[in-house]
Parts: C-alpha cells; structure tokens; sequence
C-alpha cells in the first residue's frame, strides 16, 4: 500500500475550508500538511494542524515547490486547494492509494473534477476496460496525486518566473509520460471546484509558455502529442462547458446555504 501525503493548499479566505478538509483527511491520510499564506498571524483554525507558511505576496507556483520540499521520497504527493468540495474525503484517499498500489506505472491519478476546462470528453485517451478509470491527455493542477519518481524532474525545474503556476500540471504529465507512465482519471470519486480566478489570465498563460521552455526534448515530443489530442476535442468541452457552469451555480448555492 502506497504512502499519501496530502497538502491542502491554503490561502485568505480559504482557511476555514482548508481545516475543514484536513480533519476530514485525519487517520485516513498517512501525513497531512497545510501549505498557506497569510498576511496576519497564524490562523486559530489551523491549530493542531502541520502548517507550512509561506509568502502572501507568491501564489501556486511557491506553494508546489513548498509540497516538493516537504515530500519524502517514499510517499505519493496529494494535492487539494482549499476551495474544492468533496462528499467524501476518506474515500479519495483510498482510491488514491488503491491506484498507485495497483498500477506500478502510475504517474498521476486525479478525481474527476467540475469547474475545470480538462473534462474528461476532452481529456481521456481510452476507458480502461471495466473500471471507473480512464487514461487522460491532461488532469488538472487542482487536485492531484504524483508518483515519487516524478519528484526530480519537478525539483529541477526553474518556478522564479512563474508566480501562477500555470504549467506545471502540463510539465509533470509530459515527464509521466515521457518516462513510460501513465495518467489516471478517477471517475469513482468526484471533486467540485468554482469557476473563478484571482488573477490575470492573460499574464499566467504568457508565464505558462515562457515556463514550458523548459520541456526536454522527449518531453516536448509528448506535449505535442497531447496537446493535439486536447485541442481537437474542443468542441466537446465548450458544450459541456456551459452545461456544466449553470449545474455548478446551483451545487455552490447548496454547499454555502
């Protein structure tokens, strides 16, 4: 059985939320650490918790390097931002280990999530036969698990010239890959996540392209793959897209009544 370490990815306005999920994640998980920043001190709702604090003025990109320092070598990396809800965190956790216990090619597995552009009409290569589980071109920096043997390549990468964080999900999907292992989509648990941004899209993408420069030259040959797999199922993203955008706007009301 798999070693999980999970990060919740915390920030202001989501400590509530982030302390929320690691109880949840309390004797289900092997190691639960809180990797936040805050302006003031310490949040009192995070009292009892592994905290790990880091820059108020740095967003996703520092945070993931925080994860990678704090990561053993023996234990798979699972990420969750605070602003995700799921009905069962327990049982994430436990597919999660399942999966990496069951496929010794596994380099990244992830919860089917909504509130995402990386759905997985747009996303999944092929079913894997009688199962929830589909291979995918992409899975979503939100809420993921890495195979340790991942850890080094992402440790090498250079994140100073990217605040946001953007392709970084692409970078560790190329080097999966690229080292002959596979990424994992989980239909058997579904995670929830609003449709908003703080930030500037226009300058995280440009950050984004300047940060896959770094791509090796195996590595790039996979993005192109995938890349054309994603772009050629564009359609059928926007129209569920849209869909899923006015069923999103009711499950939120819900989760905040």
């Amino acid at each position: 059985m798999s070693r999980v370490h999970v990060f919740v990815i915390s920030w202001r306005g989501q400590h509530e939320q982030a302390a929320i999920i690691a109880e949840a994640l309390s004797g289900k998980a092997d190691y639960v650490s809180i990797v936040y920043s805050e302006q003031g001190s310490q949040p009192a709702c995070f009292n009892g918790y592994h905290l790990i604090r880091r820059d108020d003025q740095l967003f996703w990109a520092d945070k993931f390097q925080a994860c990678l320092e704090h990561c053993a070598a023996d234990e798979v990396m699972l990420v969750i931002h605070a602003d995700c809800r799921c009905d069962d965190w327990a049982k994430l956790v436990a597919r999660c280990k399942a999966a990496f216990t069951r496929f010794g090619d596994l380099g990244i597995w992830a919860p089917r999530l909504t509130g995402t552009p990386w759905h997985l009409q747009r996303t999944r290569l092929h079913r894997m036969a009688g199962s929830d589980l589909s291979i995918v071109a992409h899975t979503d920096g939100i809420i993921f698990a890495l195979n340790p043997k991942l850890y080094p390549r992402m440790r090498a990468a250079d994140y100073s010239n990217n605040l946001f964080g953007h392709g970084i999900d692409w970078l560790f999907l190329c080097a999966a890959y690229a080292r002959g292992m596979k990424a994992i989509t989980d239909e058997g648990i579904i995670v929830h996540h609003p449709i908003t941004r703080g930030y500037s899209t226009k300058e995280a993408r440009a950050q984004k392209r300047a940060f896959l420069k770094q791509l090796s030259e195996e590595e790039l040959v996979v993005y192109m793959r995938l890349r054309a797999h994603v772009r050629k199922r564009r359609i059928y993203h926007k129209l569920h897209w849209l869909v899923e955008q006015h069923w999103l706007r009711g499950k939120t009301a819900l989760y905040h009544s």
